[in-house]
């Protein structure tokens, strides 16, 4: 945090030059004054102060934990516009990361509490070290795909184990548009952990092309197998023959020239031999 003392002929003099100096406006500083001199020739020694910012706080409450921790490792912030990112580097960084964050994530929480008691904060705090947490979101977003295909293929619900509130968000996000399953938060802290829940079509009843799920229909067109709502053709009626009489004159004559064999007629009424 930038500080000045400005000695002028008033309160509001020494203000105005400090100001200009320190490239700040009034509500950016703190100012009280120090000493005041003269009769005749009065003169007025101001300190100004630069207010403590969310971001000074941050970074200066998290290099002093990591201090006095003993790791070796420093951080660095930057602002913006949606939050105040942190990231450290160093030997110890593996540390300060811990079992899957757990120790990144509650020196997060306790800036969280620093910074919120000293000013009201308008942004997240986000602290990574040597890029753990984009590597972590990619491994989880890959593990929730994998999860919401078997979820989708087998209809069941798949619980995923206990995850910390980041890494729920990650797989939240990851199947947030995903048609076939829907995600849910189930149980309490620290134990609360995630459920990928199957739509109500499942994922095994689309239907595909190429795996003969497809037949051809009357109009030359395709029909699903997996359309339930088709209704099925009537099963053919066996075809009746009627039963040949043999003692009809006229079929004893075709039945002979169809080589039937050898035959001999004895009149028209007559019974074929």
């Amino acid at each position: 945090m930038k500080e000045i003392e400005i000695t002028a002929s008033s309160y509001e003099d020494a203000l105005a030059e400090a100001l200009k100096e320190l490239n700040l406006t009034e509500e950016q500083v703190e100012a009280q004054i120090v000493k005041q001199s003269g009769l005749i020739r009065k003169k007025v020694t101001v300190k100004v102060t630069q207010k403590a910012t969310a971001k000074d706080i941050a970074i200066d409450f998290i290099n002093t934990l990591i201090q006095k921790m003993g790791l070796d490792c420093t951080a660095e912030i930057r602002e913006e516009e949606d939050a105040y990112y942190v990231s450290v580097s160093g030997k110890d960084t593996a540390t300060l990361i811990g079992y899957r964050g757990d120790v990144l994530d509650c020196v997060q929480y306790l800036t969280l509490l620093v910074v919120n008691k000293t000013i009201d904060l308008d942004k997240r705090i986000i602290i990574d070290g040597e890029n753990y947490r984009e590597k972590r979101t990619a491994v989880l977003s890959k593990l929730a795909k994998k999860l919401a295909i078997k979820a989708a293929k087998t209809g069941k619900d798949v619980s995923l184990e206990p995850m910390n509130p980041f890494e729920r968000r990650v797989i939240h996000s990851a199947l947030a548009d995903d048609k076939f399953v829907t995600t849910e938060s189930e149980g309490e802290e620290p134990n609360r952990y995630i459920v990928i829940k199957p739509n109500k079509r499942s994922f095994s009843d689309r239907p595909r092309r190429g795996n003969g799920k497809f037949n051809k229909g009357s109009n030359g067109g395709y029909r699903s197998n997996y359309d339930r709502t088709s209704t099925p053709a009537p099963k053919a009626e066996p075809k009746k023959e009627e039963p040949k009489d043999m003692y009809n004159h006229e079929y004893s004559i075709n039945f002979k020239r169809t080589g039937g064999g050898k035959l001999r007629s004895f009149g028209e009424k007559k019974r074929t031999f």
